[in-house]
């Protein structure tokens, strides 16, 4: 029971600790921060500690519903999953088996080398239907579906690369997954069959639904072509950035799910661009800033919040409800800062940031506090606060984050899990990434439910607790510049399907380690980091040490 009090308190106190730290959290540039002294330190290690129950609780729960759950639905025969009885790919496929992915790159990696490569080989050998493009697995039929719609096809495809693949693969770099985003990619594209001035695209974008495709293949496009540096991607994704930049007045008739892809999509576009200097900007800028401000003004509420859709659009949703993707948009509003140089709505956005910490929103979340909503709502919050760092804004995260998707009061051996559906799926996607906040993206090898790991930033370095009820020898494993090591970026893009970077390693840098207790000293490399920093720990010994590089010193 003192535990689970000490953890409710952490939520309300951590980000009291983070600013007592005098710390830019998560993400801002280290050189605004002040070297660490003695207060800062201890100020740190008191946000660890706060931070490692809440991390732990989330990650144990989340080990949990991986073998308790989700796993389960694994089909013995075909190796696919079976979750609500179907393998799909705009379900299934898209919004489920990312997410087993990443519960066992975080809890179980084994799992992941294991059983859960091992769809990905059958849902190869097995769905292929129009070249390398897949089709739904009929269970019944021991089959394929039947004659699937070209749409359906594509739809599907497009899903599963985006929400999918891109999620694996953003964790895993250029390993199997990578392989299959490739080979649907380019069978999307050699069967693209709508007309433009500008070439064949795979979707028209008159359907809403579609307007998604067409902001998914951007993001996908635009990350295989950082990947490989082969020019054919970038040639596709300027078919559909010609498509909609040459468009007048060009705004997305939705704000949340499907219309909200195309403007993250055309703001990576931009950012990649901008990397390679490209003509096309002169066009591409003018012309997406027309739509960030059109977005502001006919889809904003008040307070900075998406509706679900822009003023003036025939809809089904209440007028002037808010959309759970309000994040999700912003996303392409930072990359346009980004790719321009200059902070246009980086005010903007704090502000929507800070006005979390209203009354409306801080007892009633933001569109709705159901679990998928709630989710999607959080996500893009913590994509935003990354890059963002506000007070209001991490204690709404720490608020509902608990409140509606993790349920820490309830002793975890009691806990309800969530389903093996799509939506519940999305809400462990957005746990770990809010878990990953509260260990600034270390991992604990092999993870266990007694284990609570948490740290917090300390210059450019952390502090990092790690508590056990029982005796434990493993490994930390630090997180690296996966943007510009995995998917090639030279900056660190705002995107979507994506864990962001808390604290990050350099491979031939060197960090000095420093046990708390002890004084001691060890120096390592950002390889040697990355590898896995050797610990014990238990009951009456936590490990507590700082990592720091060692030019701050």
């Amino acid at each position: 029971m003192i535990q689970r009090m000490k953890a409710k308190r952490g939520f309300k106190a951590s980000m009291k600790g983070l600013l007592a730290c005098g710390l830019a959290f998560l993400g801002a540039p280290s050189a605004a921060v002040e070297p660490a002294d003695a207060k800062a330190t201890k100020a740190a290690f008191e946000q660890a500690e706060r931070s490692a129950p809440l991390a732990g609780y989330a990650l144990s729960k989340v080990q949990r519903w991986l073998h308790e759950v989700a796993l389960p639905c694994q089909d013995p025969e075909t190796k696919l999953l079976k979750m609500r009885g179907v393998w799909n790919y705009s379900n299934t496929a898209a919004d489920c088996y990312p997410f087993l992915c990443w519960a066992a790159y975080f809890t179980d990696i084994e799992a992941l080398k294991g059983p859960l490569r091992e769809v990905l080989h059958a849902e190869i050998r097995l769905c292929n239907h129009l070249d390398r493009i897949p089709a739904p697995y009929d269970f019944d039929r021991g089959a394929k579906v039947a004659e699937p719609s070209r749409d359906t096809l594509m739809f599907g495809a497009s899903e599963y690369v985006k929400d999918g693949l891109i999620a694996i693969v953003e964790l895993t770099g250029k390993d199997e997954w990578f392989d299959r985003m490739v080979a649907i990619e380019e069978d999307l594209w050699k069967h693209a069959h709508v007309d433009t001035p500008y070439g064949k695209i795979p979707s028209d974008s008159r359907p809403v639904r579609d307007v998604e495709v067409d902001g998914e293949q951007l993001q996908a496009l635009c990350r295989l072509y950082r990947m490989t540096g082969e020019r054919k991607y970038l040639i596709w994704a300027e078919r559909l950035g010609d498509y909609y930049f040459e468009r007048e007045d060009f705004v997305p008739p939705h704000l949340r799910d499907h219309g909200c892809e195309i403007v993250g999509g055309l703001g990576l576009l931009a950012g990649i661009e901008s990397e390679i200097s490209s003509p096309k900007l002169r066009t591409y800028l003018p012309a997406m800033k027309k739509m960030l401000d059109a977005i502001l003004v006919r889809g904003t509420s008040p307070d900075g919040f998406m509706y679900n859709a822009v003023e003036g659009v025939k809809t089904n949703f209440k007028p002037g409800s808010l959309s759970d993707g309000w994040g999700y948009n912003y996303v392409g509003f930072l990359c346009y800062d980004m790719a321009v140089g200059k902070p246009h709505y980086r005010d903007r956005i704090e502000q929507t940031l800070k006005n979390l910490g209203k009354p409306a929103y801080m007892q009633g979340g933001v569109a709705g506090t159901g679990g998928d909503s709630l989710a999607d709502s959080a996500e893009g919050a913590l994509y935003l606060l990354s890059r963002v760092p506000v007070h209001e804004g991490f204690a709404w995260v720490d608020r509902w984050v608990d409140r509606g998707l993790i349920r820490s009061h309830v002793p975890l051996a009691e806990a309800r899990l969530w389903g093996a559906n799509k939506w519940e799926s999305n809400c462990v996607r957005t746990v770990l990434i809010y878990a990953t906040m509260h260990t600034q993206g270390i991992l604990a090898r092999p993870w266990r439910p007694d284990v609570q790991l948490g740290a917090a930033p300390l210059g450019d370095g952390v502090a990092v607790v790690l508590v056990t009820s029982k005796p434990y020898q493993g490994t930390l494993v630090f997180d690296i510049p996966r943007h510009r090591e995995y998917m090639g970026f030279k900056k660190d893009w705002p995107r979507m399907n994506t864990v962001p970077e808390w604290f990050t390693v350099e491979a031939d840098r060197s960090y000095v380690v420093t046990d708390r207790a002890t004084g001691t000293r060890k120096t390592l490399t950002g390889n040697q980091l990355r590898e896995g920093l050797e610990v014990r720990a238990g009951p009456a010994e936590p490990a507590q040490f700082t990592v720091r590089s060692e030019r701050e010193r």
